[in-house]
């Protein structure tokens, strides 16, 4: 979704406040979503997590405000209440955190709320993004097959319960919110690691490599996603500024 923000950073907050509560009594209150900031501080930067928290909000149609926060332009009640953390989903507005949810698999299930198959899906694959953390930000060769070890375990746990299920998706025919939580993940993998490790999909995999060319070609997918140069810059930092 586009931007609604101007392009210098104070002028966004500003913005923000403005499309918040406002005193009369017929005013709308806007949520939003606090987000990490992309390089240029006004975009939705690298965060597979806020990218699981979009795609489902995508999918389930609901209106919002992007709003990327640089530490120095989080509210008070954030701050305290939340510990900065983001993704944060803010439904009464900028300054008021009533009913504010920090947590993006949370926030994901309130616009998706999950089926039992979504539910099953999650469980399974609740070790897949630790896996491709590991073996991603590692700059030490000497580790990489240990790490792929495990990283392959988590996959190969995909792979079977992709097998085992009807429909192109995970919940089924159409996206559910463990689509939304696997599929952001794989992007990591596979553009970061591509780029880091050089990794490309065992062939072993067949069933999720039809699924990620199904799940990223999705629009809610594609319209949420952050661009890969962020990713990299992100990455790049968590691996020391290796390559």
């Amino acid at each position: 979704m586009a931007s609604r923000y101007a392009a210098h950073p104070a002028t966004r907050v500003e913005q923000a406040k403005e499309a918040g509560p406002k005193d009369g009594p017929n005013e709308t209150i806007r949520a939003h979503l606090f987000c990490k900031p992309a390089t240029d501080g006004v975009s939705v930067g690298d965060c597979p997590f806020t990218h699981y928290a979009r795609m489902a909000l995508a999918i389930a149609g609901m209106e919002y405000i992007e709003t990327p926060l640089a530490p120095g332009d989080k509210p008070g009640w954030h701050l305290e209440e939340h510990g900065g953390s983001m993704p944060c989903w803010s439904p009464r507005g900028l300054y008021n955190g009533e009913g504010a949810i920090s947590d993006s698999g949370a926030i994901a299930k309130m616009a998706l709320p999950p089926t039992p198959a979504d539910d099953a899906a999650l469980g399974a694959c609740g070790g897949l993004f630790l896996g491709i953390a590991k073996y991603l930000k590692n700059s030490d060769d000497a580790r990489d097959g240990e790490l792929k070890a495990g990283l392959d375990a988590e996959l190969a746990k995909l792979e079977a319960l992709l097998f085992a299920t009807d429909g192109p998706f995970l919940a089924g025919a159409a996206p559910g919110v463990a689509d939304c939580s696997v599929a952001t993940k794989l992007y990591v993998l596979l553009v970061g690691a591509g780029h880091y490790k050089n990794y490309v999909l065992d062939a072993k995999y067949p069933n999720v490599a039809r699924y990620y060319a199904t799940a990223s070609s999705h629009p809610a997918f594609y319209a949420t996603r952050y661009p890969e140069s962020e990713m990299l810059a992100g990455w790049g930092e968590a691996r020391g500024g290796g390559h």
